[in-house]
């Protein structure tokens, strides 16, 4: 970008659209007086009415000049549309805006067309959390959910490996997803090894959408955690990142890393 360039960077919204309309109407050119275009863009009157006569050496024409702002306010809400969006949940604090994470999550749900992918390491009173997307589910059959979880051996137990699995499925069907269709439910085997200096956990907490919403937070899927808890999440619509992380989790199940729950 040359130093004229750089100038349209600098302006705000309503100037740029402002000197878009004056330049396409002909109320403005590169002939036009500093003070006519301070009128409209303020301070950098100067340095626009120089990009306007570099743009007039160069052969545009006022309306290819005019299409060319339109063009770059139209990147701007292209940009604000896929810029991250930080959702903050807890006690509010003047001044710095905050979100409920059960409402983004269950929004995100009621979006999903074809696929939802969910990651999580602690479930509580799922039924409440999933019901509406279990609704949407019913309603459409072609839906895919799929969920990560975490089957942790706790500390004291000797059960077998298969006996906590087992009791794990029974749980999460009964208590967190009783519907029909069932979900397919992939886990981390490691997180039931014996010793505990090789056991790891799924930790992630997320939500895909579609393959072009992620959410990534700290929440669990947890009442506590969605609705009351101090937790902090990202929500971007960046198709490429979702994309990447689903890729990450189907290569997991793939590979045998993540194993299908019974």
């Amino acid at each position: 970008m040359s130093s004229s360039d750089a100038v349209l960077a600098s302006l705000p919204d309503a100037a740029l659209a402002a000197l878009g309309t004056a330049v396409d109407a002909g109320w403005l050119a590169s002939s036009s007086p500093e003070a006519a275009f301070t009128s409209i863009v303020g301070d950098e009157g100067a340095r626009v009415a120089e990009w306007l006569q570099q743009l007039d050496s160069d052969g545009f024409t006022p309306k290819q000049t005019a299409r060319l702002i339109t063009a770059v306010l139209a990147g701007r809400e292209r940009d604000r549309a896929l810029m991250p969006e930080l959702v903050m949940s807890g006690p509010d604090v003047a001044g710095v805006p905050t979100a409920d994470t059960h409402s983004v999550v269950q929004s995100l749900f009621q979006q999903a067309e074809s696929e939802v992918l969910i990651a999580g390491y602690a479930f509580y009173n799922g039924r409440a959390l999933f019901e509406g997307l279990a609704s949407k589910n019913a309603a459409n059959p072609n839906l895919k959910v799929t969920f990560h979880v975490d089957v942790p051996r706790r500390h004291g137990d000797t059960s077998t490996t298969d006996a906590i699995i087992l009791r794990f499925s029974q749980d999460f069907r009964e208590r967190h997803w009783p519907w029909t269709p069932p979900p397919e439910i992939y886990f981390d085997p490691r997180a039931l090894e014996t010793d505990a200096k090789v056991r790891a956990s799924l930790h992630a907490k997320v939500v895909i959408i579609d393959r072009r919403l992620l959410f990534i937070g700290s929440a669990n899927f947890t009442e506590a955690a969605q609705q009351r808890n101090i937790e902090i999440g990202v929500l971007c619509s960046l198709p490429f990142l979702a994309e990447h992380v689903c890729s990450y989790f189907e290569g997991l199940r793939h590979s045998g890393e993540l194993l299908r729950l019974p």
